[in-house]
């Protein structure tokens, strides 16, 4: 006869959520430790500190004029926040680790925020990085459908000229980002 009254059932142990706290702690200790959270954060000031003098370079009236494009300071102002919202994505997606993104867009926001509160406050009341984050892909963004969404939120959707520019505005901005990202040498 077989008894049966010995066998025991396991059942698959739940990970408990109060296990995530500990590993986040252990991994920002080990990010504080490398020195890698303050080079996010270092990150984050040098690129909100280039937002102002983005909007004053000639650079932006020239790649306007290239695309068409007759700036004025509504568009001017609508590129400065795609520009913002390229660096937000950028850190989100190239940055070797989460907690350095969330570090280094803290820092940046807190910077504008001091530096800049005008152009905090027209970030807070835009609507356009919703439009933004509408046209990602899974976690890519189409250039494309940037521009588009630019040409939109300066008033004439269907304007080339305006799309070109929003799209080569993203492209620069993120090239430019990238490059502040590589730049740093995070720890392993």
């Amino acid at each position: 006869m077989n008894d049966d009254f010995d066998i025991k059932i396991f059942s698959p142990v739940k990970k408990t959520q109060e296990s995530e706290p500990v590993v986040i702690a252990d991994e920002m200790k080990r990010q504080v430790l490398s020195g890698n959270l303050q080079k996010a954060k270092q990150l984050g000031k040098t690129i909100a500190d280039s937002f102002p003098e983005a909007a004053q370079k000639e650079e932006l009236l020239t790649t306007a004029q290239c695309c068409g494009v007759e700036l004025d300071r509504a568009m001017k102002d609508q590129a400065i926040i795609l520009s913002v919202f390229t660096a937000e994505y950028c850190l989100n997606h190239d940055m070797p680790d989460p907690i350095l993104s969330t570090s280094a867009l803290s820092m940046l926001y807190d910077t504008l925020t001091d530096d800049t509160p005008e152009l905090y406050s027209k970030l807070l009341s835009s609507t356009a990085f919703s439009f933004y984050y509408m046209n990602l892909d899974g976690s890519s963004a189409d250039p494309e459908q940037i521009g588009k969404t630019f040409a939109m939120l300066c008033g004439d959707r269907d304007s080339e000229a305006l799309c070109c520019y929003g799209k080569t505005v993203f492209l620069n901005s993120l090239e430019q980002y990238r490059a502040a990202v590589t730049a740093v040498d995070f720890s392993d």
